[in-house]
């Protein structure tokens, strides 16, 4: 049922198609406007594009290397919500619609039948070898994939044979950080190679398309500053890093903070977890992501 329905909506396996969108993310508590651009290809050539005032992003895939060239040196955290809310893309994200059908290592404890955002749907539960379980949802009139949590997709379109969301969301406490509104998506004939030229300064690293996600197998709860839990201080440290070939992470800068203490003791934390790297075909493959550390005294 799950494969049937990733299969369903995997406008990847298209040969050739064009995404435009109209994007919005949060900016302080003020709605920013943007647009998004996908030319495919196939997995060996597509070009992606994000603009929003002060922010341009382009990312190009070549035969299994992946091109890319932004206005800043990281990924600010509303572009990665941006990026989860679409459901694909380039850093091997464990919620990514591409990685939903289980995997070799998993198995089916149970399906039931339920309501997600007034749809009924069918969810199986599935777990790994270390028990830790997750739930794949299908709509039970459309036979497509349903992201439960911090996600509101809606309105299927179809483009050749697959459907895709026309409207897609992530929303952290009942409000959307980032919304997606595909305002053209079609098949088209094969786009001429002169749109795939690497933008000048562009930096390049070996990559794909919807890699298989890193998965996290060791995690190191970050100590509580004791100011800090004194003054009874609490929030979310978003950290943006690289995942390594190897599955530790590198390189890390706070993309949203709560206090110096805090954000020390969150890089402090995730410096030493551990991942299963993303893949591409099966070889290891270094991503960015923002990682991101809850502090409660609840």
């Amino acid at each position: 049922m799950i494969e049937k329905a990733a299969e369903k909506m995997s406008i990847f396996a298209l040969p050739y198609f064009e995404m435009k969108g109209n994007v919005r993310i949060d900016n302080q508590g003020k709605p920013l406007d943007g647009t998004y651009l996908l030319l495919w290809n196939g997995p060996d050539q597509w070009r992606e594009e994000i603009n929003f005032p002060g922010y341009t992003e382009i990312q190009l895939g070549s035969k299994g290397i992946v091109f890319l060239k932004r206005n800043v040196d990281f990924m600010p955290l509303r572009i990665n919500q941006l990026r989860t809310a679409l459901g694909y893309g380039t850093a091997g994200n464990s919620v990514s619609m591409m990685s939903l059908t289980p995997r070799s290592d998993e198995t089916i404890k149970r399906v039931k039948d339920r309501k997600v955002n007034g749809t009924k749907v069918k969810c199986a539960e599935i777990a790994d070898q270390d028990k830790h379980t997750r739930e794949v949802c299908v709509d039970a009139s459309t036979g497509t994939l349903v992201r439960e949590g911090a996600f509101l997709d809606k309105d299927m379109m179809p483009v050749g044979r697959k459907l895709f969301p026309r409207f897609l969301s992530y929303v952290q406490g009942g409000k959307p950080l980032a919304e997606v509104q595909v305002a053209e998506l079609k098949t088209t004939e094969q786009f001429p190679s002169a749109a795939f030229v690497p933008p000048a300064g562009s930096l390049s690293r070996p990559g794909c398309m919807n890699p298989s996600p890193f998965r996290l197998v060791h995690k190191v709860s970050p100590q509580y500053p004791e100011e800090e839990r004194r003054s009874h201080v609490e929030g979310t440290v978003a950290v943006y890093t690289w995942i390594g070939v190897d599955g530790k992470p590198r390189d890390f800068r706070i993309v949203s903070g709560v206090t110096p203490g805090l954000n020390a003791a969150s890089i402090d934390g995730v410096q030493q977890w551990r991942y299963d790297p993303a893949t591409c075909n099966g070889t290891p493959v270094e991503v960015e992501t923002v990682l991101t550390v809850n502090y409660s005294l609840r």
